[in-house]
């Protein structure tokens, strides 16, 4: 049997199953391995030790007396902008430095119904939306390389196998930035899909909070709990939700899936060009039929996704604009930008937003997903990096990835091999509410592949 603490998810529950294990031993090691590397990693940020050996106890009897639930037992970590009742939550700013929550989110309400066990809460940088240099948080795969963000702590913590589930929220890419970096699999929903209750707010149009594992198995158990309407959230989406842990069970035989030209090909390292196509033949192998696709659009929706947040963060923080030196100098470059941005200018952008959406559909109606290239490198060096601002996320980051919170699109993330001994990785979006497609692709390739499993060098 693997490490303990390496264990995904169905892993553990299968191990719970056959009293192999139980969930009290289990939180143990989670605290151990936080105990050994979180110094050095810096990827959790408050602990929560005795409640979770609490929780662990009951979860360990429900097993004992056959009244389990999904996620019984199962250790989560949750980004430190997500509300968690009598536990710290500060939005990785010194604005809320102290701030204890009365009331849970409403996604973690239904994780801990499920019997999920949150162990800890995770690095952010201010606001899932400051300083773009980083956060202190340590990429597991080489300390010297950025770990990505907002949900740094996150995605750096599954790479280092402190826990086996987290959540992480993404406004433009910040789940599967850093989820790429680190070797992980993250997700961005369909927007409204895990309501918002209860999570500091960035861009009430662009904002997702989604799960991150380290397979897209164990995406799937958390998002079958985590999914479904709540009156907390205006925008949460009341669509039926599907049975997301079949589809991971499904073969991609007969899928039409389209391989994009131009900007969501371009600008994209070797090493990561040659893993997309590694993947893209991987699942033809396995009956996928691939074909080329155009979205003319592709080059501006960053940019117009950009100036939409903006505004919107600016708009959030009104009452602070007095003083934005409260806030960390790239979190107030971007409130002064929103506030000094113009309603026609934001009108247009939120107009231009729906040409994108119909070239989206116009693909759609050609094939069933696509697939593109995640980040467009790996992991870059943080000493050298981080010289041209909010241009470098456009174009050397999210240049993939913020076109899909400007359409509300479902967007998966997964490891896709190792590039110069770091890790690489490939999207798959499909259509609004076609979660569960996105999730049958991804598990498709990661049954034909072990990327997933490559352990960090990190002891």
């Amino acid at each position: 049997m693997k490490n303990v603490s390496a264990l995904t998810a169905s892993e553990l529950l299968d191990q719970y199953r056959s009293s192999e294990l139980n969930p009290s031993e289990v939180v143990e090691t989670c605290l151990a391995r936080i105990d050994e590397t979180n110094g050095h990693l810096h990827a959790v940020v408050t602990r929560c030790d005795e409640a979770a050996r609490a929780a662990s106890e009951g979860s360990s009897r429900r097993w004992e007396t056959d009244k389990a639930r999904p996620l019984e037992g199962v250790p989560v970590a949750v980004k430190d902008i997500i509300d968690t009742a009598d536990v710290a939550t500060t939005a990785g700013s010194p604005i809320f430095a102290g701030r204890v929550p009365e009331q849970n989110a409403t996604v973690i309400d239904r994780l801990e119904a499920a019997g999920a066990i949150v162990v800890a809460k995770t690095t952010t940088p201010e606001f899932a939306f400051g300083d773009e240099s980083g956060d202190g948080c340590v990429n597991p795969w080489a300390p010297s390389r950025w770990t990505g963000g907002s949900s740094s702590g996150s995605a750096a913590g599954l790479a280092a196998a402190q826990f086996p589930i987290a959540l992480g929220t993404d406004t433009g890419g910040s789940i599967r930035v850093p989820a790429s970096y680190c070797g992980v699999s993250g997700l961005k929903l369909t927007f409204g899909l895990v309501p918002r209750g209860g999570v500091f707010q960035i861009s009430w149009t662009l904002d997702h909070v989604g799960p991150m594992a380290r397979s897209v198995t164990d995406l799937a158990l958390m998002l079958a709990v985590m999914a479904g309407p709540d009156r907390r959230d205006a925008h949460s989406s009341s669509h039926p939700v599907p049975d997301f842990l079949a589809a991971t069970t499904e073969s991609v035989e007969g899928l039409r899936i389209g391989l994009p030209d131009g900007w969501l090909a371009e600008g994209c390292s070797p090493g990561v060009l040659a893993a997309r196509d590694e993947a893209v033949a991987t699942l033809e192998d396995q009956g996928a039929l691939i074909q080329p696709v155009h979205v003319p659009t592709a080059q501006m929706a960053g940019a117009i996704a950009w100036l939409i947040t903006v505004v919107e963060f600016a708009a959030e923080h009104d009452e602070r604009l007095h003083d934005v030196s409260q806030f960390t100098d790239s979190a107030a470059q971007r409130l002064v930008a929103g506030a000094q941005t113009s309603a026609s200018d934001y009108l247009r952008a939120l107009r231009s937003r729906y040409r994108v959406q119909q070239d989206f559909d116009k693909v759609f109606n050609e094939v069933d997903a696509i697939i593109t290239p995640a980040t467009p490198t790996c992991s870059p060096e943080m000493s050298t990096f981080f010289d041209d601002g909010d241009r470098l996320w456009l174009d050397k980051v999210a240049r993939n990835l913020l076109i899909f919170n400007l359409t509300g699109m479902p967007a998966l993330v997964v490891p896709a091999g190792l590039s110069d001994g770091l890790p690489t990785a490939i999207q798959i979006a499909a259509p609004p509410h076609a979660d569960s497609l996105c999730l049958r692709v991804g598990a498709a390739f990661q049954r034909a592949t072990d990327h997933h499993i490559q352990p960090s060098p990190l002891k």
